[in-house]
């Protein structure tokens, strides 16, 4: 009995110990002094620790950290479990560029950018990568690309001094206005255009409507008026169906004298007007020439100028009878007496002729056929000789004189106080009306913006059309007769405020007025202080020619754009385009 009673209680420690339970931290310190051994000893070899046992420590760690571990096992420093680690770290850089491309690739479709054009390759920098901090480069590139291949224009069409007789605008869409007018817009078009009033930007009782304004773009002043003639275009070798209805005009010196003294008060009529100023510019439309004559501040000149094409010689002579000086600024075989500095003395397009030189060069060269007849006489050549040679170097002389005759190098320009004896010499020149032909007595034509004593109010004739090419269809509006330089930047001004987007033009232009813009201000090769005069506030001559011209007839932007004394505003137009805000021409 007693015997059991003493060993009982070590059978039960024996079975107690027996079946004690392992605890997880023990467990897991074991654990890590093994691992502080194998890193000791890699750290002693120099050896790093396999991916194994590394990636082994980490979700042990990761375990670890879930577990509640004792105080006495917690003195090591816990791992932060919300911690990245490198391999974590490399994958989530991996997986937001992957973000970011895919983002981008959305952003680019978006903006109709070609991602594998544009995508770099894996040796590319950063800054070619495609990221949201490169689209503003990428699109700002684009931008320019796009502005480079963007048509280029200007937002005012240039001046044609050339006369027109026909024009046609075409547009897409419908013009908003039509020929066919009513009561109301005929007659304030009218009494717009006669009383020169702008009815489309000042207050105003009358019509303002988009036909009363194209209406008042369609009228002219011409003298004189005959309307079983054509008196534009004229030429001298035209045949007409109306001669026979003429004959009376040729065989009736009556009516022949009549028609002559009701022209000339026209022109006198004309011609004060432009010299006070209160007309622009106008037009005398011979049967072999035409006039040009601009009151002073047209093209920033200083002085009343005048223009003349084409020329003979023969012309040229009765220019240099009466004295009237003149310069020839389109040809080219006589070179411009200036400062020998200057490299404009050098080029041909700038060259000109004075007729007072000219005649000095004559007297010179008479001189020198004096001395050269005795030079001759003295060598025992023959009187019939000399005369034969001296013909010989007259006709090469005249030949070569004659050489521009009818061509736009003959154009004659004349200013200041010349274009009043040119007014002189026109009035008296009978070659300015045809002996023969279909317009046989009938005086010149004049032609005019403003009204004048004995002129006649004119319509265009317009005309309306659809023009289908191909599926596309056009609307088209023909203008015939006698189209000033002012009809088309008044037309184009109108469509502008219409808002119409987008129309082309085309214009018929009369061959023998084109040299009027190719000599641009006739005397732009001169260049005369005076002509940029600014003696007044320092201001640009156009302003003061502005002033001066504000009763003209022209509104403020039309006559700005004349009295501009830049020869880059003159063109000739064969056809014109206004798209996106923008005018292109050719």
């Amino acid at each position: 009995m007693s015997n059991l009673t003493l060993h009982t209680p070590m059978a039960e420690s024996e079975n107690a110990s027996a079946l004690e339970w392992t605890r997880p931290d023990q467990v897991m310190q074991l654990h890590r002094m093994k691992l502080k051994k194998r890193a000791l000893q890699a750290r002693i070899n120099k050896t790093t620790i396999n991916a194994g046992d590394r990636q082994t420590a980490t979700n042990l760690d990761a375990l670890n950290s879930s577990v509640n571990v004792p105080q006495r096992v917690s003195d090591q420093k816990r791992k932060n479990p919300f911690a990245i680690n490198e391999t974590c770290k490399k994958q989530k850089d991996l997986t937001s560029t992957g973000l970011e491309i895919s983002n981008d690739n959305t952003l680019f479709e978006l903006l109709h950018i070609d991602v594998q054009q544009e995508k770099p390759t894996t040796d590319s920098s950063t800054k070619d990568s495609l990221t949201f901090a490169n689209v503003l480069s990428k699109l700002e590139l684009t931008n320019q690309t796009s502005d480079t291949s963007a048509p280029k224009g200007a937002k005012h069409i240039p001046i044609d001094w050339t006369l027109k007789t026909k024009m046609r605008f075409m547009s897409p869409k419908p013009f908003p206005w039509n020929g066919k007018l009513k009561t109301s817009e005929e007659a304030s078009g009218t009494t717009g255009f006669v009383r020169c009033l702008d009815i489309g930007e000042k207050e105003t009782t009358l019509d303002t409507s988009l036909n009363a304004r194209f209406h008042q773009c369609c009228l002219i002043w011409q003298h004189p008026s005959l309307p079983w003639l054509e008196l534009f275009p004229r030429s001298a070798g035209k045949v007409s169906a109306s001669l026979a209805n003429n004959a009376s005009i040729v065989n009736n010196q009556n009516m022949k004298d009549a028609l002559y003294r009701e022209w000339c008060d026209s022109f006198r009529s004309l011609f004060h007007l432009l010299r006070a100023r209160q007309c622009p510019y106008f037009y005398v439309c011979a049967n072999t020439f035409t006039v040009l004559f601009r009151a002073a501040g047209i093209c920033g000149l200083s002085e009343i100028h005048a223009l003349i094409t084409p020329t003979t010689r023969g012309f040229r002579q009765s220019l240099k009878q009466e004295e009237i000086e003149f310069s020839m600024p389109l040809r080219k075989d006589y070179k411009r007496r200036s400062d020998p500095t200057d490299p404009d003395s050098k080029t041909a397009d700038v060259s000109t002729v004075d007729c007072q030189q000219e005649s000095e060069n004559y007297e010179e060269e008479e001189d020198d056929d004096e001395t050269q007849d005795a030079w001759l006489e003295s060598l025992g050549v023959e009187n019939s000789e000399i005369k034969k040679i001296n013909h010989s170097q007259a006709r090469m002389t005249l030949e070569k004189e004659s050489e521009v005759d009818n061509l736009r190098q003959s154009l004659v320009f004349v200013r200041g106080v010349e274009t009043q004896a040119l007014f002189n010499f026109l009035i008296n020149c009978k070659s300015a009306i045809a002996m023969t032909g279909a317009l046989a007595g009938v005086p010149p034509t004049l032609l005019a913006p403003t009204a004048f004593h004995g002129a006649t109010l004119k319509p265009l004739k317009v005309r309306e059309s659809v023009v289908r090419d191909n599926n596309d269809r056009y609307y088209s509006l023909e203008l015939r007769g006698p189209l000033l330089p002012h009809v088309l930047p008044s037309l184009c001004h109108l469509m502008k405020s219409s808002q119409l987007e987008q129309y082309s033009a085309s214009c018929a232009q009369l061959a023998s007025t084109t040299s009027f813009s190719t000599a641009r201000h006739g005397h732009a090769i001169v260049t005369r202080e005076e002509d940029l005069d600014t003696t007044k506030d320092s201001l640009p001559p156009n302003v003061f020619g502005q002033e001066n011209l504000s009763d003209c007839g022209f509104n403020e932007e039309l006559l700005s754009h004349f009295c501009s004394p830049d020869p880059a505003r003159i063109e000739i137009l064969d056809s014109l385009k206004f798209f996106n805000g923008l005018y292109t021409w050719s």
